[in-house]
């Protein structure tokens, strides 16, 4: 509902409502960056609590050098300040960002390289990690983007079933018929699509891109409750009840 008023739809372009922020089809690039900004806010919030829950599950030493902890998080601030940087034209921040991304990279390197056998095969290791550490963090950041792409095929269904319609109204009593028939279920289908596909959607950026800078280790293993045995009486020391009287 607020999408809608805010593309200034309602039940599709009928332009009962002002637009009070942006077309989804006049204006697809505003979208497409507004999405990926709200995704690199998410994502430095969930490196923010990985931070915290690293530090309470190894210690400071975890904490800092982790990928999903402190050293993520200054190489995704850093990365964030660079790009913004970049794109609004301003040298200091663009520098200062990659500096930042620098010193958090190389924290992340060391853990890695920390966890590792050492030696060759351990520098070898470490940047191939260190390399899946850049790469994720970049895609999982623009994967946000289909936010956007389910604007625009929210505009583009809507805009379809509403252009239908009005093209039916205007043949008489039975294209008035038709074009109500058409408005409803091509609203109907439309909204049932949408739901389907931003629902998996929505679950699978909860749980890729922000649930796993959330919790790293593997549980604890599943151990059933059970009643112990009760140890055997000692023949000895039975005792036996008295009858009444």
């Amino acid at each position: 509902m607020l999408a809608g008023a805010a593309y200034g739809e309602f039940f599709g372009p009928t332009g009962l409502l002002p637009v009070l922020w942006l077309s989804p089809l006049e204006d697809p690039t505003r979208l497409l960056a507004a999405a990926v900004a709200l995704g690199a806010g998410l994502l430095a919030l969930a490196h923010a609590s990985g931070a915290v829950n690293r530090v309470r599950e190894g210690g400071w030493g975890t904490g800092l050098y982790a990928a999903s902890g402190c050293a993520g998080l200054l190489f995704y601030l850093g990365l964030a300040l660079a790009a913004a940087g970049l794109l609004l034209h301003l040298r200091a921040p663009a520098v200062a960002g990659g500096a930042l991304g620098v010193a958090g990279l190389a924290l992340v390197a060391s853990g890695l390289f920390r966890a590792t056998a050492v030696g060759g095969a351990g520098l070898a290791e470490t940047v191939v990690r260190l390399f899946d550490v850049v790469v994720r963090t970049g895609t999982n950041t623009l994967s946000f983007a289909r936010l956007a792409a389910f604007g625009l095929t929210h505009a583009a269904l809507a805009g379809l079933v509403w252009h239908g319609t009005t093209a039916l109204a205007g043949r008489g009593a039975t294209g008035v018929a038709g074009a109500a028939l058409l408005f409803v279920v091509g609203t109907a289908v439309s909204f049932g699509l949408e739901a389907l596909v931003a629902g998996v959607q929505a679950l699978r950026l909860e749980f890729y891109e922000l649930f796993s800078r959330l919790f790293e280790t593997e549980g604890r293993p599943f151990r059933p409750w059970h009643v112990s045995p009760a140890e055997p009486a000692d023949p000895a020391t039975k005792v036996i009840p008295c009858s009444p009287g």
